[in-house]
């Protein structure tokens, strides 16, 4: 897995969103934006406020992930556009200082979009999971 951070010094300006996105509270400290148009959803993305994964490399902060786009929406900027604001939102109005994103080391489209808007490679991450343990981790730092 590949951790992505990102900060206050790594501000991007990305237009905004023509889609309207409603904000869900779940009772898990977890918060989801969603788009949708035509009863459809069309976007997704989980806020979740703390990640027992993020122990293995010694950081704790909000982490965006289980983020989703509609086949007939991807490729228009709506995933990038959307980290940007949740990140935005969580760096600048709750004055969080770093956000992370979670993602497949093989999921090229979502780590495109996670670059656009501004997020770093943090860390490499080779670990197995068992219940709620992590094991065997190898973990490597970017540079």
């Amino acid at each position: 897995m590949y951790v992505y951070h990102r900060d206050k010094s790594h501000v991007v300006n990305l237009p905004e969103l023509e889609y309207t996105y409603h904000i869900e509270q779940n009772k898990k400290h977890q918060t989801t934006y969603r788009i949708k148009k035509d009863g459809c959803t069309i976007h997704e993305s989980t806020v979740y406020k703390r990640l027992h994964f993020l122990g293995i490399i010694d950081k704790q902060g909000p982490t965006i992930g289980n983020c989703f786009t509609h086949d007939d929406y991807r490729g228009q900027g709506i995933y990038p556009a959307m980290l940007n604001l949740i990140t935005n939102k969580l760096l600048v109005e709750e004055q969080i200082p770093e956000v992370f994103v979670i993602v497949d080391v093989h999921n090229i489209p979502s780590i495109k979009g996670i670059e656009k808007a501004g997020f770093t490679l943090y860390a490499t991450v080779k670990t197995k999971r068992f219940l709620f343990f992590y094991i065997n981790q190898e973990v490597h730092y970017d540079a």
